[in-house]
């Protein structure tokens, strides 16, 4: 068991003893510094001794101006036979230099009321350099137009969506309605039902007669087309019996003299009833009308049961049937579907332009670098925080200079970070040596017509450094290539650090990350 430990149980032992002999309590109070600078933290804790059964209440949680909490800790339990320790930690700072008192704190066991010590803070002001950094006057608010480009740009994916879903709505709907398989009405039936509503017919004129012994007829011989593949409809009366004897002469049907007899009476009256425009009265009309539904009947009846060969034909037709209605659908989804990709692929062109377009649908290296989740560290001895796509990885090295790269010189995108010790502040660095150097460094990788330039440079946290870019050509495989380059040189943390980034001219997404890069840069 460590030594520490051993110690603490041997106080909570002698406190135990304490404790049940007094019934007394142990309430203090820590932190762990005394001195801080605006805005650092401390750590402020209350331990509390006691035995098993007092019941603890802590009375005051808030602390006094100008004093205030960053963090609230759980209650810190531990137990020793009949004896508890609770500790409760708080983090807290102060914006307000000056020396202040952390009041103390009370809390109350079973009725009785105790106090932690009182303990003194000094807070120390931050030193703001007004010489080297320029100030300036706030700015009065400016009206700025509203900027309405590419307002439509939203509602086009919006209709774009919706045609989308319309078009799958339909084609799914008729993939459903094709799985219903429609069954369809029974030519007897039909037959028949046609029959029956003539009888509502009022037969007075003449022309009410033709008009109802021509549809007893038409009802007639669309059920022999129908039924018994018959070609009843261009036959006239005395063919269609020939026909009907034919068939029953032949075996394909078993109708009786008798029916023929009937259903050939039927049809010269309905002949003279349409060409000598005769009226044979309502009462024959409807007889004729009843002839025809045993006649119909009797026909059904009178054909024989289709064979195996016959019904595996029906089989295959209806089958058939189902793929070409089945091809057809699929034919219009796909053209369907290449419309609508077709669509939405030239308005992504439109809308984002064919490099854009053509990177997210083909993949583009330099777009999965961006689009990735990058790596933010701090590297070097002289630390400085920067945000990259990949790791940079340590170089050896037996000086003081530690080199941390990324890529190489014939990759898209090169990051090299030096990072060392200098005795000089950022004012008293020599700029043309810093040109010389960069321009010697990018020799070294072979670099040659090299066009340079150098300006201030100022982070986003408003630490200034010297920037040196420009391009050069560089050969590779027997192919010249244009690039560009970055270099940004701080003097910080009591040494220098030097980002130096190289990349394609002609790729769309590497300004950006070049961009990305220097925004993250921070001490």
């Amino acid at each position: 068991m460590p030594r520490n430990t051993i110690i603490f149980f041997c106080l909570l032992v002698l406190i135990s003893l304490r404790l049940s002999s007094q019934d007394d309590v142990v309430f203090s109070s820590k932190v762990d510094t005394t001195k801080i600078k605006i805005g650092e933290k401390i750590d402020f804790q209350l331990d509390v001794i006691l035995n098993q059964g007092l019941n603890f209440i802590l009375l005051d949680s808030i602390f006094s101006s100008p004093f205030e909490i960053i963090e609230t800790f759980k209650l810190d339990t531990l137990k020793n036979n009949n004896i508890f320790k609770l500790s409760k930690k708080y983090s807290i700072t102060s914006f307000e230099a000056g020396s202040y008192y952390l009041k103390p704190k009370k809390i109350d066991i079973n009725g009785k009321i105790f106090e932690s010590d009182s303990i003194l803070i000094e807070v120390a002001s931050v030193k703001v350099d007004t010489v080297s950094k320029k100030f300036f006057d706030i700015k009065e608010i400016i009206q700025v137009d509203e900027n309405n480009k590419g307002w439509w740009i939203k509602y086009l994916i919006v209709l774009i969506f919706i045609i989308a879903g319309f078009l799958f709505f339909k084609i799914f709907q008729k993939f459903q309605s094709n799985k219903v398989i429609i069954q369809k009405q029974d030519p007897i039936e039909k037959a028949i039902t046609a029959l029956k509503k003539l009888e509502s017919k009022n037969l007075k004129e003449q022309l009410d007669y033709k008009n109802y012994y021509s549809s007893l007829t038409e009802i007639v011989k669309n059920y022999f087309e129908e039924d018994i593949s018959m070609d009843a409809f261009e036959s006239t009366s005395e063919e269609l019996i020939n026909k009907l004897e034919s068939l029953k002469g032949s075996g394909k049907l078993s109708l009786s003299s008798q029916t023929i007899t009937e259903f050939r009476k039927v049809l010269e009256t309905a002949d003279l009833v349409k060409f000598a425009k005769t009226n044979p009265g309502s009462e024959v009309a409807f007889s004729d009308k009843k002839v025809l539904e045993k006649i119909l009947i009797d026909t059904k009846q009178s054909i024989p049961e289709p064979t195996e060969e016959e019904l595996l034909k029906d089989k295959q037709y209806i089958e058939s049937q189902k793929r070409k209605k089945r091809n057809i659908l699929i034919k219009k989804g796909f053209i369907s579907l290449t419309i609508l990709l077709s669509t939405s692929f030239i308005g992504s062109i439109i809308l984002f332009g064919w490099q854009e377009v053509s990177d997210t649908v083909f993949g583009n290296q330099t777009k999965s670098l961006l689009n990735k989740t990058w790596v933010n560290s701090k590297y070097g001895a002289y630390p400085i925080q920067i945000s990259t796509p990949n790791v940079l990885s340590r170089q050896k090295s037996e000086t003081t200079l530690q080199t941390f790269k990324s890529g190489s010189i014939k990759e898209t995108l090169y990051l090299v970070l030096d990072v060392g010790p200098s005795n000089q502040n950022q004012n008293q660095v020599s700029k043309q040596k810093i040109v010389d150097e960069v321009i010697a460094n990018l020799k070294d990788l072979a670099a040659t017509n090299i066009l340079t330039k150098d300006e201030r440079y100022v982070t986003s946290e408003g630490k200034t450094g010297l920037k040196v870019f420009g391009s050069f050509d560089y050969e590779s495989d027997g192919v010249s290539v244009k690039k560009e380059y970055i270099n940004l040189r701080f003097v910080e943390n009591n040494g220098f650090q030097n980002i130096l980034s190289i990349y394609d001219r002609k790729n769309l997404y590497t300004p950006r990350i070049m961009e990305r890069i220097n925004n993250s840069i921070k001490f």
